[in-house]
């Protein structure tokens, strides 16, 4: 094998991968506010106390939550939470006062802050008994079944169902239905500080079973091996096509230069040397390319529109397929 056609395979190998490979991102955690946040978080604090003076509490609501995502400090927490429970959110409010109580105390902590701290305990505990509670139980479940409940649209997880919901006082719609099955739904009031209980009746899920294989329906196909041979030989060829159109442009680009560096007469001195070498190495990945992009799409009509026999037995090892590239040959190894 030519050193040209090992540099071909290395870098065909190389261009391949980065196309099949998905790129990871790690996500870091909230960083501390900067200096330019927390003079943002100022501003827009003074906007909203300004917003919720005029009454116009819901577009308070969005400065404070702003200032408070970018301040985290106590100061703009214990103005959040004011203006939920103004909207009788009180669920979020007592989460973002115990969320002040979580943070850590810094050592240039203001005064400001120190009494932030002390009114967000204080309407923590104010919060908590005003806050309604609902109990939701469900009868009719089959045996073996276990009921999806949503209150407004939020799903209780299932270790939860059974015991009381703290939901925000207003109006609230609960449903409930065993998998498939017909939704028995109830819309309900709470006031502050209410407990109440919810009963629903859900009926069980229709019975699809039947003993006539034309009531049945169609039976979905099993995944064969065949989808994982269409899915390889497609791939293998786009793959060979892309890397193919471009090495073949690249080639193309250094033999146009060394037409204009050897003349009509096609004689090159030295300095054209590594421009010749270079347009022969991207020929040959071009070439290389397209070969293995061919027997890719052989391969992968192969499995398109191969058929097989329904009571063939699945083979022992999944498909493979492997390129080679000999003197004056290439192609791929595949087995099935």
């Amino acid at each position: 094998m030519t050193s040209s056609r090992l540099r071909a395979l290395a870098l065909f190998a190389a261009l391949s991968l980065a196309a099949a490979s998905p790129s990871s991102r790690a996500f870091a955690q909230h960083p501390p506010p900067t200096a330019a946040d927390l003079e943002t978080a100022r501003d827009l604090n003074r906007q909203g106390k300004e917003l919720r003076a005029q009454g116009k509490i819901l577009e308070a609501l969005e400065k404070f939550k702003a200032a408070h995502d970018l301040g985290r400090t106590p100061v703009t927490g214990i103005e959040l939470a004011r203006t939920h429970a103004m909207l009788s959110q009180l669920v979020e409010a007592r989460e973002v006062c115990l969320g002040i109580a979580r943070m850590p105390v810094a050592s240039d902590e203001t005064e400001r802050s120190v009494t932030a701290r002390a009114e967000a305990a204080k309407l923590a505990d104010e919060l908590r008994p005003r806050i309604p509670s609902v109990l939701v139980r469900v009868t009719g479940v089959p045996p073996g079944k276990t009921p999806t409940i949503t209150i407004d649209k939020r799903p209780i997880p299932v270790a939860a169902i059974g015991q009381a919901q703290k939901v925000n006082p207003g109006a609230h719609e609960i449903v409930a239905k065993v998998e498939n099955g017909p939704e028995s739904r109830v819309s309900i009031d709470l006031k502050e500080g209410e407990t109440r209980d919810v009963a629903l009746v859900v009926q069980p899920p229709p019975d699809n079973t039947s003993s006539d294989p034309a009531l049945a329906g169609p039976a979905v196909p099993p995944t064969t091996p065949k989808n994982k041979v269409t899915m390889i030989g497609f791939t293998v060829a786009g793959v060979g096509v892309v890397v193919g159109a471009m090495s073949g442009l690249l080639a193309s680009s250094k033999k146009s230069n060394l037409d204009v560096a050897c003349g009509a007469q096609k004689k090159c001195g030295p300095d054209a040397y590594d421009d010749l070498d270079s347009a022969r190495t991207w020929a040959t990945v071009s070439t290389v390319a397209f070969a293995i992009g061919g027997v890719g799409l052989a391969l992968g009509f192969y499995g398109l529109f191969s058929k097989e026999k329904a009571d063939a037995k699945p083979p022992t090892s999944g498909a493979r397929v492997t390129p080679f590239i000999g003197p004056g040959s290439v192609g791929v190894h595949g087995a099935f």
